[in-house]
């Protein structure tokens, strides 16, 4: 047995009993019935590791008020 019980974050399923994934943002395990998909084909943990993945570097939308009050001004 390893050192790090490898166990899926939602069900709780262990690795004898399913294939688990590490989640490229969490590094959380995850099993393939509980894997979240959003669009571009790759598998995260949680939705939330999702949106982190493809939003990554990009301004929240209450971020960018500032950013309008600049081009009013212009």
């Amino acid at each position: 047995m390893s050192a790090i019980e490898r166990v899926c974050v939602q069900c709780g399923d262990t690795e004898e009993l399913a294939r688990l994934d590490r989640c490229g943002i969490s590094s959380k395990f995850f099993c393939a019935d509980c894997a979240h998909r959003p669009i571009g084909g790759r598998k995260f943990c949680s939705p939330e590791c999702g949106r982190a993945s493809y939003f990554h570097g990009e301004a929240d939308d209450d971020d960018t008020d500032d950013d309008q009050e600049d081009r009013t001004e212009r």
